[in-house]
Protein backbone atom coordinates (compact mmCIF):
# COMPACT_ATOMS: atom_id res chain seq x y z
CA UNK A 1 0.00 0.00 0.00
CA UNK A 2 1.26 3.18 -0.64
CA UNK A 3 0.57 6.32 1.42
CA UNK A 4 0.28 9.67 -0.42
CA UNK A 5 0.93 13.11 1.77
CA UNK A 6 -0.44 15.97 0.67
CA UNK A 7 2.08 18.12 2.25
CA UNK A 8 6.24 16.96 2.78
CA UNK A 9 8.25 17.57 6.07
CA UNK A 10 11.22 18.42 5.62
CA UNK A 11 14.30 16.68 7.94
CA UNK A 12 15.59 19.99 8.54
CA UNK A 13 12.00 21.37 10.62
CA UNK A 14 13.25 18.68 12.64
CA UNK A 15 16.25 19.93 13.58
CA UNK A 16 14.43 23.70 13.95
CA UNK A 17 12.15 22.31 16.20
CA UNK A 18 14.89 20.95 18.57
CA UNK A 19 16.83 23.77 18.23
CA UNK A 20 13.41 25.82 19.98
CA UNK A 21 13.03 23.24 22.58
CA UNK A 22 16.61 23.64 23.50
CA UNK A 23 16.19 27.58 23.79
CA UNK A 24 13.00 27.72 25.69
CA UNK A 25 14.70 25.39 28.01
CA UNK A 26 17.65 27.58 28.37
CA UNK A 27 15.13 30.55 28.95
CA UNK A 28 13.63 28.72 31.71
CA UNK A 29 16.85 27.36 33.61
CA UNK A 30 18.20 31.17 33.06
CA UNK A 31 15.04 32.20 34.63
CA UNK A 32 15.42 29.86 37.20
CA UNK A 33 18.93 30.61 38.20
CA UNK A 34 18.05 34.41 38.18
CA UNK A 35 15.28 33.53 40.43
CA UNK A 36 17.35 31.95 42.86
CA UNK A 37 20.64 33.84 42.43
CA UNK A 38 18.24 36.74 43.30
CA UNK A 39 17.44 35.10 46.34
CA UNK A 40 20.59 34.19 47.29
CA UNK A 41 21.51 37.76 47.19
CA UNK A 42 18.93 38.19 49.15
CA UNK A 43 19.21 36.30 51.52
CA UNK A 44 22.98 37.50 51.85
CA UNK A 45 21.64 41.04 52.15
CA UNK A 46 19.62 40.35 54.93
CA UNK A 47 22.56 38.58 56.75
CA UNK A 48 24.32 41.76 55.95
CA UNK A 49 21.77 43.74 57.52
CA UNK A 50 21.09 41.71 60.68
CA UNK A 51 25.01 41.60 61.29
CA UNK A 52 25.24 45.18 61.47
CA UNK A 53 21.88 45.64 63.41
CA UNK A 54 23.40 43.27 65.84
CA UNK A 55 26.70 44.89 66.19
CA UNK A 56 24.71 48.17 66.74
CA UNK A 57 22.95 46.80 70.12
CA UNK A 58 26.44 45.40 70.74
CA UNK A 59 27.79 49.26 70.90
CA UNK A 60 24.31 50.42 72.69
CA UNK A 61 25.05 47.86 75.26
CA UNK A 62 28.46 48.58 75.96
CA UNK A 63 27.60 52.40 76.10
CA UNK A 64 25.41 51.95 79.03
CA UNK A 65 28.37 48.94 80.80
CA UNK A 66 29.09 50.77 83.78
CA UNK A 67 32.72 48.26 84.47
CA UNK A 68 34.91 47.28 82.44
CA UNK A 69 35.73 43.39 81.84
CA UNK A 70 39.04 41.64 80.76
CA UNK A 71 37.01 39.07 79.18
CA UNK A 72 35.11 38.95 75.92
CA UNK A 73 31.52 38.24 76.97
CA UNK A 74 28.31 36.73 74.98
CA UNK A 75 24.78 39.18 75.21
CA UNK A 76 21.41 37.61 74.74
CA UNK A 77 20.45 38.42 70.83
CA UNK A 78 16.68 39.77 71.16
CA UNK A 79 14.69 37.40 68.81
CA UNK A 80 17.28 35.56 68.51
CA UNK A 81 17.63 33.32 65.07
CA UNK A 82 19.30 29.98 64.31
CA UNK A 83 23.36 30.26 64.78
CA UNK A 84 23.30 34.35 65.71
CA UNK A 85 25.33 35.71 68.48
CA UNK A 86 26.60 38.58 69.55
CA UNK A 87 30.56 38.61 71.55
CA UNK A 88 31.51 42.34 73.25
CA UNK A 89 34.40 43.78 74.71
CA UNK A 90 35.01 46.94 76.98
CA UNK A 91 38.68 48.14 77.60
CA UNK A 92 40.55 51.44 77.95
CA UNK A 93 42.14 53.16 75.92
CA UNK A 94 44.44 55.65 77.48
CA UNK A 95 41.54 58.34 78.94
CA UNK A 96 38.63 57.14 77.15
CA UNK A 97 37.17 53.70 76.64
CA UNK A 98 37.40 50.97 73.72
CA UNK A 99 34.32 49.38 72.64
CA UNK A 100 34.24 45.84 70.48
CA UNK A 101 31.98 43.91 68.76
CA UNK A 102 31.89 41.16 66.77
CA UNK A 103 28.08 39.86 65.37
CA UNK A 104 27.21 36.42 63.82
CA UNK A 105 24.77 35.49 61.57
CA UNK A 106 25.11 31.97 60.08
CA UNK A 107 28.47 31.92 58.72
CA UNK A 108 28.93 35.70 58.32
CA UNK A 109 30.95 37.78 60.74
CA UNK A 110 30.89 41.45 61.12
CA UNK A 111 33.36 43.45 63.56
CA UNK A 112 32.84 46.80 65.06
CA UNK A 113 35.07 48.79 66.99
CA UNK A 114 35.12 52.53 68.66
CA UNK A 115 36.69 55.20 71.18
CA UNK A 116 33.70 56.10 73.70
CA UNK A 117 33.52 59.34 75.63
CA UNK A 118 31.44 61.53 77.86
CA UNK A 119 28.29 63.04 76.35
CA UNK A 120 26.87 66.05 77.63
CA UNK A 121 23.53 67.67 75.86
CA UNK A 122 24.53 71.13 74.96
CA UNK A 123 21.49 72.48 77.67
CA UNK A 124 23.38 71.02 80.27
CA UNK A 125 26.75 71.57 78.81
CA UNK A 126 28.27 74.26 81.04
CA UNK A 127 30.98 76.54 79.58
CA UNK A 128 32.80 77.14 83.29
CA UNK A 129 33.14 74.96 86.44
CA UNK A 130 35.31 77.27 88.83
CA UNK A 131 35.63 74.99 92.12
CA UNK A 132 34.65 76.62 95.44
CA UNK A 133 37.57 77.73 97.36
CA UNK A 134 36.07 80.81 98.98
CA UNK A 135 37.52 82.91 96.46
CA UNK A 136 35.44 85.23 93.67
CA UNK A 137 36.38 85.01 89.85
CA UNK A 138 37.81 87.83 88.54
CA UNK A 139 37.43 88.80 85.02
CA UNK A 140 40.49 91.57 83.21
CA UNK A 141 41.00 92.44 79.60
CA UNK A 142 38.99 90.99 76.88
CA UNK A 143 37.91 88.27 78.70
CA UNK A 144 34.04 86.77 77.20
CA UNK A 145 32.17 83.85 79.20
CA UNK A 146 29.37 82.88 76.75
CA UNK A 147 27.04 79.95 78.31
CA UNK A 148 26.52 78.75 81.56
CA UNK A 149 29.06 79.63 84.39
CA UNK A 150 29.04 77.43 87.65
CA UNK A 151 31.23 79.36 89.74
CA UNK A 152 32.10 79.69 93.27
CA UNK A 153 29.69 81.14 96.19
CA UNK A 154 31.41 84.31 96.23
CA UNK A 155 30.46 85.19 92.32
CA UNK A 156 32.51 87.02 89.52
CA UNK A 157 33.45 90.93 89.83
CA UNK A 158 36.29 92.97 87.69
CA UNK A 159 39.52 93.59 88.14
CA UNK A 160 42.50 94.99 86.88
CA UNK A 161 46.09 94.30 85.63
CA UNK A 162 48.84 96.07 84.75
CA UNK A 163 46.31 99.04 84.06
CA UNK A 164 44.15 97.16 81.92
CA UNK A 165 40.40 97.08 83.22
CA UNK A 166 37.55 94.88 82.33
CA UNK A 167 35.89 95.80 79.16
CA UNK A 168 33.13 93.53 78.30
CA UNK A 169 29.76 95.28 78.59
CA UNK A 170 28.47 91.68 81.43
CA UNK A 171 30.65 89.78 83.27
CA UNK A 172 29.07 86.72 82.09
CA UNK A 173 27.44 86.30 78.75
CA UNK A 174 24.76 83.72 80.12
CA UNK A 175 23.34 81.56 83.14
CA UNK A 176 24.92 81.00 86.51
CA UNK A 177 24.80 78.80 88.93
CA UNK A 178 26.88 77.32 92.35
CA UNK A 179 29.70 75.21 92.18
CA UNK A 180 30.66 73.34 95.27
CA UNK A 181 34.18 72.61 96.88
CA UNK A 182 35.12 69.64 94.67
CA UNK A 183 35.08 69.04 90.62
CA UNK A 184 32.73 67.11 88.62
CA UNK A 185 33.76 63.50 89.54
CA UNK A 186 35.21 61.38 86.66
CA UNK A 187 34.05 58.35 86.16
CA UNK A 188 37.40 55.94 86.68
CA UNK A 189 40.55 56.47 88.99
CA UNK A 190 42.61 57.93 85.74
CA UNK A 191 45.81 57.81 88.08
CA UNK A 192 45.59 53.79 88.25
CA UNK A 193 45.19 53.57 84.33
CA UNK A 194 47.57 55.69 83.23
CA UNK A 195 50.03 54.35 85.36
CA UNK A 196 49.42 51.57 83.60
CA UNK A 197 50.86 52.95 80.17
CA UNK A 198 53.57 55.01 81.98
CA UNK A 199 54.98 51.68 83.85
CA UNK A 200 53.94 48.82 83.11
CA UNK A 201 52.73 48.58 79.45
CA UNK A 202 54.97 45.80 77.48
CA UNK A 203 53.90 44.47 73.95
CA UNK A 204 54.10 39.96 73.70
CA UNK A 205 56.63 39.16 72.23
CA UNK A 206 55.57 38.76 68.59
CA UNK A 207 53.72 42.58 68.77
CA UNK A 208 57.01 44.59 69.37
CA UNK A 209 57.94 47.42 66.58
CA UNK A 210 60.93 49.33 65.48
CA UNK A 211 61.09 52.74 64.28
CA UNK A 212 62.93 52.47 61.19
CA UNK A 213 63.92 55.78 58.83
CA UNK A 214 60.41 56.63 56.75
CA UNK A 215 58.68 53.56 58.56
CA UNK A 216 54.84 53.02 58.06
CA UNK A 217 53.45 51.23 60.95
CA UNK A 218 49.48 50.38 60.79
CA UNK A 219 47.76 47.81 63.59
CA UNK A 220 44.12 47.35 63.45
CA UNK A 221 42.43 47.81 66.34
CA UNK A 222 41.04 44.56 65.88
CA UNK A 223 44.52 43.09 66.13
CA UNK A 224 46.79 42.62 69.74
CA UNK A 225 48.34 45.92 70.13
CA UNK A 226 51.71 46.40 69.35
CA UNK A 227 54.39 48.69 70.67
CA UNK A 228 57.84 50.48 71.70
CA UNK A 229 59.40 50.28 75.17
CA UNK A 230 62.51 52.04 75.62
CA UNK A 231 65.16 52.79 78.91
CA UNK A 232 66.03 56.23 76.41
CA UNK A 233 64.81 59.15 74.59
CA UNK A 234 62.22 58.09 71.27
CA UNK A 235 62.54 60.28 68.99
CA UNK A 236 59.55 59.84 66.17
CA UNK A 237 60.29 61.68 62.88
CA UNK A 238 59.95 60.81 59.06
CA UNK A 239 57.66 57.87 60.13
CA UNK A 240 54.10 56.99 59.67
CA UNK A 241 52.36 55.30 62.75
CA UNK A 242 48.62 54.58 62.96
CA UNK A 243 45.81 52.86 65.05
CA UNK A 244 46.56 50.43 67.71
CA UNK A 245 50.04 51.36 69.15
CA UNK A 246 51.64 52.38 72.30
CA UNK A 247 55.02 53.91 72.33
CA UNK A 248 56.13 54.28 76.15
CA UNK A 249 59.84 55.42 76.84
CA UNK A 250 61.04 55.99 80.75
CA UNK A 251 62.79 59.00 79.73
CA UNK A 252 61.47 61.51 76.78
CA UNK A 253 59.34 61.13 73.49
CA UNK A 254 60.53 64.09 71.28
CA UNK A 255 57.45 64.18 67.90
CA UNK A 256 59.39 65.72 65.10
CA UNK A 257 56.96 67.67 62.46
CA UNK A 258 58.13 65.00 60.08
CA UNK A 259 56.02 62.41 62.11
CA UNK A 260 52.33 61.59 61.21
CA UNK A 261 50.61 60.12 64.19
CA UNK A 262 47.13 58.70 64.06
CA UNK A 263 45.17 57.14 67.16
CA UNK A 264 48.29 55.77 69.04
CA UNK A 265 49.10 56.52 72.83
CA UNK A 266 52.54 58.34 73.90
CA UNK A 267 53.74 57.45 77.30
CA UNK A 268 57.02 58.88 78.68
CA UNK A 269 57.48 61.14 81.84
CA UNK A 270 58.67 64.27 79.12
CA UNK A 271 56.77 64.22 76.09
CA UNK A 272 57.96 67.37 73.50
CA UNK A 273 56.06 68.13 70.71
CA UNK A 274 57.67 69.99 67.89
CA UNK A 275 56.11 72.95 66.24
CA UNK A 276 53.70 72.81 62.78
CA UNK A 277 53.18 68.86 64.03
CA UNK A 278 49.64 67.38 62.81
CA UNK A 279 48.37 64.27 63.99
CA UNK A 280 45.87 62.80 66.42
CA UNK A 281 47.24 60.95 69.56
CA UNK A 282 47.24 60.52 73.12
CA UNK A 283 49.62 62.32 74.98
CA UNK A 284 50.12 60.75 78.90
CA UNK A 285 53.02 62.30 81.27
CA UNK A 286 54.21 62.34 84.71
CA UNK A 287 56.54 65.60 84.23
CA UNK A 288 55.92 67.65 81.42
CA UNK A 289 54.27 68.01 77.92
CA UNK A 290 55.62 70.82 75.52
CA UNK A 291 53.73 71.69 72.75
CA UNK A 292 55.29 73.80 69.86
CA UNK A 293 53.24 76.50 67.97
CA UNK A 294 51.55 76.16 65.00
CA UNK A 295 50.43 72.44 65.95
CA UNK A 296 47.20 70.98 64.64
CA UNK A 297 46.14 68.03 67.00
CA UNK A 298 43.18 66.79 65.50
CA UNK A 299 39.85 64.75 67.23
CA UNK A 300 39.99 63.17 69.52
CA UNK A 301 43.56 64.06 70.75
CA UNK A 302 44.21 64.51 74.57
CA UNK A 303 46.92 65.40 76.75
CA UNK A 304 47.15 63.92 79.78
CA UNK A 305 49.78 64.77 82.81
CA UNK A 306 49.86 62.60 86.05
CA UNK A 307 51.01 64.75 88.52
CA UNK A 308 54.37 63.22 90.83
CA UNK A 309 56.45 64.37 93.41
CA UNK A 310 59.30 66.73 92.06
CA UNK A 311 62.48 65.17 92.25
CA UNK A 312 64.30 67.02 94.27
CA UNK A 313 68.13 66.29 93.35
CA UNK A 314 67.03 67.60 89.40
CA UNK A 315 68.12 70.90 88.13
CA UNK A 316 65.31 73.55 88.42
CA UNK A 317 63.07 72.59 85.40
CA UNK A 318 60.88 75.86 84.86
CA UNK A 319 58.16 73.33 83.12
CA UNK A 320 58.07 71.14 85.83
CA UNK A 321 54.64 69.79 86.40
CA UNK A 322 53.20 71.76 83.56
CA UNK A 323 51.19 70.95 80.52
CA UNK A 324 52.54 74.05 77.97
CA UNK A 325 50.74 74.62 75.03
CA UNK A 326 52.49 77.20 72.53
CA UNK A 327 50.70 80.10 70.45
CA UNK A 328 48.84 79.16 67.63
CA UNK A 329 48.34 75.39 68.46
CA UNK A 330 44.82 74.09 67.75
CA UNK A 331 43.69 71.02 69.62
CA UNK A 332 40.78 69.25 69.21
CA UNK A 333 39.95 67.03 71.96
CA UNK A 334 41.07 66.98 75.99
CA UNK A 335 43.72 68.81 78.12
CA UNK A 336 43.56 66.84 81.81
CA UNK A 337 45.55 67.61 84.39
CA UNK A 338 45.70 64.89 87.63
CA UNK A 339 47.43 66.33 90.63
CA UNK A 340 48.16 65.11 94.22
CA UNK A 341 46.03 67.49 96.58
CA UNK A 342 48.13 70.37 98.47
CA UNK A 343 47.66 73.79 99.26
CA UNK A 344 48.73 77.35 98.47
CA UNK A 345 50.68 76.27 95.32
CA UNK A 346 50.29 78.71 92.78
CA UNK A 347 52.27 76.92 90.28
CA UNK A 348 51.33 76.93 86.91
CA UNK A 349 49.99 73.48 85.83
CA UNK A 350 48.56 74.12 82.57
CA UNK A 351 49.29 76.63 80.21
CA UNK A 352 47.12 77.50 76.79
CA UNK A 353 49.17 80.51 75.50
CA UNK A 354 47.33 83.20 73.21
CA UNK A 355 46.11 82.55 70.13
CA UNK A 356 45.44 78.95 71.10
CA UNK A 357 42.09 77.50 70.29
CA UNK A 358 41.07 74.25 72.00
CA UNK A 359 37.38 72.88 71.02
CA UNK A 360 36.29 70.34 74.04
CA UNK A 361 37.42 70.41 77.04
CA UNK A 362 39.73 71.66 79.82
CA UNK A 363 39.84 69.31 83.27
CA UNK A 364 42.83 70.81 85.49
CA UNK A 365 43.02 70.06 89.21
CA UNK A 366 45.60 72.25 89.76
CA UNK A 367 46.11 76.09 88.55
CA UNK A 368 45.24 77.17 85.20
CA UNK A 369 46.46 80.27 83.04
CA UNK A 370 44.10 80.68 80.54
CA UNK A 371 45.20 83.57 77.60
CA UNK A 372 43.31 81.24 74.67
CA UNK A 373 40.29 80.51 73.24
CA UNK A 374 38.10 77.59 74.25
CA UNK A 375 35.12 76.09 72.62
CA UNK A 376 33.93 73.82 74.99
CA UNK A 377 33.98 73.97 78.64
CA UNK A 378 36.72 74.67 81.66
CA UNK A 379 36.69 72.52 84.55
CA UNK A 380 39.39 73.88 86.76
CA UNK A 381 40.60 74.24 90.61
CA UNK A 382 41.59 77.90 90.08
CA UNK A 383 43.09 80.25 87.66
CA UNK A 384 46.16 82.15 88.12
CA UNK A 385 47.60 84.81 85.88
CA UNK A 386 51.37 85.70 85.61
CA UNK A 387 51.77 89.22 84.62
CA UNK A 388 55.18 91.32 85.30
CA UNK A 389 56.45 89.17 88.02
CA UNK A 390 53.00 89.14 89.86
CA UNK A 391 50.67 86.25 91.00
CA UNK A 392 47.20 86.95 90.33
CA UNK A 393 44.87 84.51 91.69
CA UNK A 394 41.34 83.33 89.98
CA UNK A 395 42.11 86.25 87.19
CA UNK A 396 40.87 85.60 84.27
CA UNK A 397 43.14 87.94 81.52
CA UNK A 398 41.98 88.17 77.63
CA UNK A 399 40.45 84.57 77.64
CA UNK A 400 37.12 83.47 75.26
CA UNK A 401 35.38 80.45 77.10
CA UNK A 402 31.90 78.97 74.97
CA UNK A 403 29.88 76.31 74.53
CA UNK A 404 28.45 77.40 72.06
CA UNK A 405 29.98 76.22 68.96
CA UNK A 406 30.97 72.77 70.76
CA UNK A 407 29.35 69.66 68.62
CA UNK A 408 26.97 67.58 70.18
CA UNK A 409 28.95 64.72 69.40
CA UNK A 410 31.62 65.28 71.14
CA UNK A 411 32.63 62.77 73.85
CA UNK A 412 35.22 63.61 76.13
CA UNK A 413 36.73 62.45 79.76
CA UNK A 414 34.62 59.70 81.32
CA UNK A 415 32.80 61.60 83.88
CA UNK A 416 30.27 59.41 86.62
CA UNK A 417 26.55 59.60 85.82
CA UNK A 418 26.79 60.60 82.21
CA UNK A 419 25.79 59.06 78.92
CA UNK A 420 28.57 57.68 76.79
CA UNK A 421 28.77 58.27 72.62
CA UNK A 422 30.69 56.84 70.23
CA UNK A 423 33.50 59.38 69.33
CA UNK A 424 35.32 57.66 66.32
CA UNK A 425 34.39 54.34 64.35
CA UNK A 426 37.70 52.41 64.57
CA UNK A 427 39.34 50.05 61.99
Amino acid sequence: MIFKWGHKIYSGALQFTIFIAVIIALLLAAAVILFYTHRFFLEQSKSSIQNIQLSDSGIMVLKGQDEINRDTLSIAVPGKEINQSIRTHLSHWGIYEKAWVQSIDRKKEFTKCSFLGSSIPADKRPSLYLKDMAKPLVVVGNTNITGKAILPQKGIKTGSIAGHSYYGTSLIYGNVAESTPELPKLKYNYRSILDYYLNEFMPEQDNFISLSDNAVITNSFNAPVKGIVSQQEIVIENSSITGNIVIRSADKITVRNTAKLKDIILAAPIIEVEDGVTGNFQAIATTTIKIGSRCKLNYPSALVMVEEEPDLTQPYNEFQNKIYISEGTVLKGTLCFLERPKENDYKVNIYVDSGVTVKGEIYCEGNLELKGNVIGTVYTNQFVANERGTIFVNHLYDATISSAKLPEAFGGLLFENEVKTVMKWLY
